[in-house]
């Protein structure tokens, strides 16, 4: 208690600049995985469905997608808010109120950080289907041929 209480203006500063940088990283990570989604995988499935072409496989990982995606957004905005109320607490007068807040935020944290690690498996996943799709696209056009 005695180390949160006098260091206790140099942990604020840090977790300021945490904050301030974590949120642009969310906006901009935001914004990618949210193009992966609307601009590339549901467009592409949506045009290679409309030509009667199989893409359930391709369309199963959009939604896993979606859903971890909705999950990050939802887990991103408890840490966030989670954190601002860390520091809000005047942590030289509440040294264990402000500790136990920073380690609520710092398992939301991590909560964010496997939402980050899901959703890169599921673009690997999506290319994998796609590379699949292709192969059986060539495939049969190359049949037709």
């Amino acid at each position: 208690m005695g180390r949160i209480r006098s260091s206790c203006v140099s942990a604020k500063n840090t977790l300021n600049q945490l904050h301030a940088n974590d949120a642009l990283l969310r906006v901009n990570r935001g914004q990618m995985y949210e193009s992966m989604s609307t601009k590339l995988m549901a467009r592409f499935n949506a045009r290679a469905d409309s030509n009667h072409l199989n893409v359930k496989d391709l369309m199963a990982v959009t939604q896993d997608y979606d859903t971890t995606l909705t999950k990050f957004r939802d887990d991103y905005k408890s840490y966030e808010e989670q954190l601002y109320a860390a520091l809000n607490i005047d942590c030289s007068k509440e040294p264990v109120s402000f500790y136990d807040a920073i380690a609520i935020a710092r398992t939301q944290r991590a909560q964010v950080h496997a939402d980050v690690i899901k959703l890169h498996q599921y673009i690997d996943e999506y290319q994998a289907a796609f590379d699949a799709f292709t192969a059986d696209f060539n495939k049969s056009n190359g049949a037709a041929n």
